[in-house]
């Protein structure tokens, strides 16, 4: 039998050898968990040698190539190394009907189950992200990209969400390999994807990660999608670039409930465009701080965020403010022949830079 290596190269992948398995001899409490376009997975208990719980894997003949399986099944053997990654045994085989891989079983299913029913908060959410990123990271570092980054993929192992992993590796390509458009619009897809026309190519990109990393931090805190299709026509998608480009002031509604410090992160992985997309690791700057507003009076002031202009209007008032102050201080000291400061210095101060002037004032600093 011709084996190939823990490795990310699939030369030979036509050489290498299935077994012909009968499920219902190799395995028990076989139970069907899933199952989406040309692949099914189960659950089911080993019939030997430590009768352990594991996930099968099938997809079907007639809808998948066998250097396909055989390419998913070695990339997730591969990648499967990493903590937040599902790890799949050195274990494929066909039936009659299918190709199929044993991997470790979730216990809690995948993470969309959870989702529909609730949002996950801000603690479990950046759990979440923090373990998704980890293993996003792991495989652009391989030089690869996942491209099917979505709460369906992310496997759960307990219901605070301290354990999760990353699966599913059929879509994964080498960075800058040319696919073809073959979905329908999504709403993980990022905009240089949805605008794409059927059937045509366009090149993979660790940046598109990002983008779905972006749209699952607000679909966890938000137990819905921003918008249906990352597409201009969209009203949603068209209102969140409005607002990025600052041609509006008026903040899309559904991310009003996030602090300043979230939506700079969310900027920067849902750039429109994938060059200025910022990668996913960018997301460890941010775990630290609150991502959500606390109290629906503060929505109004979310707005002034740390990507606005170096001086909001806020500032620039208080400014104008100390100014006079200083201004009629200077009068006070001049008209009353007060000595508590020479003039030059005083002129000196009223004509510094804005800096100055506000360590001039009590206790307030310039950002």
């Amino acid at each position: 039998m011709c084996e190939v290596r823990r490795s990310n190269s699939f030369h030979g992948l036509s050489m290498v050898e299935l077994p012909r398995w009968e499920v219902d001899r190799q395995f028990a409490e076989v139970r069907l968990l899933k199952e989406s376009d040309g692949a099914r997975v189960f659950s089911a208990r080993r019939l030997q040698p430590f009768y352990s719980s594991v996930a099968l894997k099938c997809m079907k003949k007639d809808a998948t190539k066998r250097k396909d399986f055989l390419k998913e099944f070695y990339l997730n053997y591969y990648l499967g190394l990493h903590p937040n990654i599902i790890t799949c045994y050195n274990e494929k085989f066909e039936t009659s009907s299918s190709y199929g891989f044993v991997q470790e079983l979730a216990p809690e299913g995948d993470l969309a189950k959870i989702v529909e029913t609730e949002s996950l908060g801000e603690a479990r959410t950046k759990r979440v992200t923090e373990q998704i990123a980890f293993a996003l990271e792991f495989i652009h570092k391989k030089n690869l990209v996942h491209r099917d980054v979505c709460t369906e993929n992310i496997f759960v192992f307990d219901r605070e969400l301290s354990l999760v992993k990353l699966g599913d590796f059929s879509k994964t390509q080498q960075e800058g390999a040319l696919v073809k458009k073959l979905k329908v619009a999504s709403p993980w897809a990022p905009p240089e994807v949805s605008v794409a026309v059927y059937n045509e190519g366009y090149h993979v990109h660790s940046s598109q990660d990002a983008w779905q990393l972006g749209i699952l931090i607000f679909v966890c805190l938000t137990g819905s999608y921003p918008w249906s299709s990352a597409d201009i026509t969209d009203h949603d998608y068209k209102s969140w670039v409005a607002f990025l480009k600052r041609k509006t002031t008026k903040m899309p509604q559904c991310f009003r409930c996030f602090t300043p410090r979230l939506l700079r992160l969310l900027r920067r992985l849902l750039q429109p465009k994938p060059e200025k997309r910022f990668g996913v690791k960018e997301v460890y700057k941010y775990l630290s701080d609150p991502w959500l507003v606390k109290d629906k009076d503060q929505f109004d002031n979310v707005m002034d965020n740390t990507e606005q202009e170096p001086i909001s209007r806020q500032k620039k008032s208080l400014l104008k403010h100390v100014e006079t102050k200083l201004l009629e201080l200077l009068r006070f000291h001049l008209n009353n022949s007060v000595a508590c400061q020479e003039p030059e210095q005083v002129v000196q101060t009223h004509n510094s830079s804005e800096e100055e002037i506000y360590t001039a004032s009590e206790g307030v600093s310039p950002t």
